[in-house]
């Protein structure tokens, strides 16, 4: 993807403490203490919610 197309997105207090608590609990079942990174499970949800968007309209 060229740098060009990428967009920052914002997101809210709110919503970073939910992504901040959700990669916690990712450390914590982790055997090695590791997690994926905030933006990690932003894209993740961001293409979950984008894959019921084109089942509807696809």
């Amino acid at each position: 993807m060229n740098k060009s197309e990428l967009k920052p997105v914002l997101l809210s207090r709110e919503q970073i403490e939910i992504l901040q608590a959700i990669q916690r609990e990712e450390r914590r079942k982790s055997p090695l203490n590791v997690a994926p990174t905030i933006h990690v499970i932003a894209r993740h949800f961001m293409a979950k919610a984008l894959e019921g968007l084109e089942v509807k309209h696809g």
